[in-house]
């Protein structure tokens, strides 16, 4: 059977059936369907409405129009959910130029905890000449090669590990204080996520500055759990005064209902839209790595850096404190 210009219909129509179905996954958190498939559907939101529209115009082509119909219908719901994200983002905040005063900067990394060589993170460190750094799968070797590049940054809080979720602060303003926390579920065979939270004094008063990683969501078990850091992470951040900054692999997109959750929770703003990993994909990649802020800080620029030798960008964010001008949306 072939349709317009000799196009196959059969191929073209179970190629439409099955963008349907993963369109529909991808969509299906948007109206309270948390499950896990959904979950990893709406990572690739972007990649997925786009993939739906270039199926929706070769349904289009061989004259399935119903089909055409049902999956331009997804591609736009779907697309709309991405601009309206984007139009929310941190880089949608970002005012383009810098105070002379009060300005801080932040730098975020996961540095991967099997990489053998920092010096690539050192030297992105020294190029972009951050106030903070936070940085996740830090191990104790990683702690070492990078001791006397990081002596410029003399208040610190070091919790490295040998798994995953090693966490360290270091800042060139005083440490006013600190807690670390582990967000453990009471299972000894898995390794915790390390949460840390530091005050610090800078020119323009105290700024909490908090490391968060929870774990990826590659299971529906390990999903529920993630979810479960999110809301004890919650729990310990709305206690904290503002302003405050919560960096981390966050392990979700801006379109991960989790993510959404978290941030109605806790009130923060300013999720990142560039993609950060996997790092071999470049700008095709799914941005998990995230600076939130309070609402009384303004974003003055954010950006992602380079490869730094683990599969996540890191990246760059400076705020100040924002003006009683200044409202974000919640996504």
């Amino acid at each position: 059977m072939t349709g317009r210009r000799g196009w196959p219909c059969r191929p073209v129509l179970g190629i439409g059936l099955g963008a349907l179905a993963v369109g529909a996954s991808c969509a299906s958190p948007m109206v309270g369907l948390d499950g896990f498939i959904g979950e990893l559907a709406a990572s690739w939101r972007p990649h997925i409405a786009l993939g739906v529209a270039v199926c929706a115009a070769m349904a289009l082509m061989v004259r399935l129009r119903l089909l055409a119909a049902l999956l331009t219908a997804l591609a736009v719901v779907l697309g709309a959910d991405v601009v309206r994200t984007e139009m929310i983002s941190a880089q949608a905040q970002v005012r383009s130029s810098l105070p002379e005063d009060g300005a801080l900067r932040i730098a975020f990394s996961n540095v991967l905890v099997v990489n053998d060589d920092t010096g690539r993170l050192v030297a992105w460190i020294e190029k972009s000449d951050p106030d903070i750094v936070v940085a996740t799968e830090m191990s104790p070797r990683h702690v070492e090669q990078m001791a006397e590049f990081m002596a410029d940054y003399p208040f610190r809080v070091l919790e490295p590990r040998e798994h995953p979720y090693g966490m360290v602060v270091y800042s060139r303003y005083p440490i006013s204080s600190e807690a670390v926390t582990e967000l453990a579920d009471g299972t000894p065979s898995t390794p915790d996520p390390v949460m840390v939270t530091v005050g610090v004094e800078t020119p323009a008063g105290t700024l909490h500055v908090t490391g968060l990683h929870p774990c990826a969501p590659v299971t529906p078990r390990r999903l529920a759990r993630r979810n479960e850091q999110f809301a004890m992470a919650g729990d310990i951040l709305t206690q904290l005064d503002a302003p405050k900054i919560v960096a981390g692999d966050f392990n979700a997109t801006p379109w991960s209902a989790g993510l959404r959750a978290f941030l109605r929770n806790t009130r923060l703003t300013g999720f990142n839209t560039r993609a950060t990993w996997p790092v071999w994909l470049g700008f095709a990649g799914i941005p998990i790595d995230h600076a939130l802020a309070s609402r009384d800080l303004r974003i003055l620029d954010i950006e992602t850096g380079p490869n730094i030798g683990s599969d996540h960008r890191p990246i760059l964010i400076d705020v100040a404190l924002a003006g009683p001008e200044t409202a974000h949306v919640s996504p």
